[in-house]
């Protein structure tokens, strides 16, 4: 038969051991690198690309095919441009906000649209490299609505 000081030993035995069990074993850092695919981050030291945001503020869009040529800006223009020449108020301006040697990142910027609810539409372009072109590799678009029908800011909400 065990004595009151052995069980009280054997208890607290236990109970060391039960929490030992429970405390989080030491890990070693996951050090494999991620395997997704992030948007690029092409910014130049004084760009706004923090007032053009990133992948997850647009709407994508799709990329129309043959969208290669020397300049990223002109790419820009032949692919998501204005055709026509425009009406009233209609103003387009196209800017090439960050470029390295893997990326390049432009905005497409057109406001005054003839439209009664879509005042304005803004496109973010991304760029690769391909051999000694560049090729349109990502779009996407935003909208900004005519008073009264909906955001007046920047964003992928549809104008009613």
């Amino acid at each position: 038969m065990l004595k009151p000081f052995g069980l009280s030993a054997l208890a607290a035995s236990a109970l060391l051991m039960t929490l030992a069990a429970c405390q989080p074993t030491a890990t070693t850092p996951d050090t494999s690198e991620d395997t997704t695919t992030e948007a690029p981050v092409a910014e130049a030291p004084d760009s706004d690309a923090t007032v053009v945001g990133d992948r997850t503020d647009y709407t994508e869009v799709p990329v129309p095919g043959g969208a290669v040529g020397e300049e990223p800006t002109e790419i820009a223009l032949a692919a998501f441009g204005s055709t026509e020449p425009g009406e009233g108020n209609f103003e387009e301006e196209v800017e090439l906000v960050g470029q390295t040697d893997d990326q390049a990142l432009v905005v497409l910027t057109q406001t005054g649209l003839a439209d009664d609810s879509v005042n304005g539409t803004r496109y973010r372009l991304e760029f690769v490299p391909e051999g000694d072109q560049w090729r349109l590799d990502w779009a996407g678009s935003q909208v900004r609505c005519q008073p009264d029908r909906g955001s007046q800011e920047w964003s992928t909400d549809l104008c009613i």
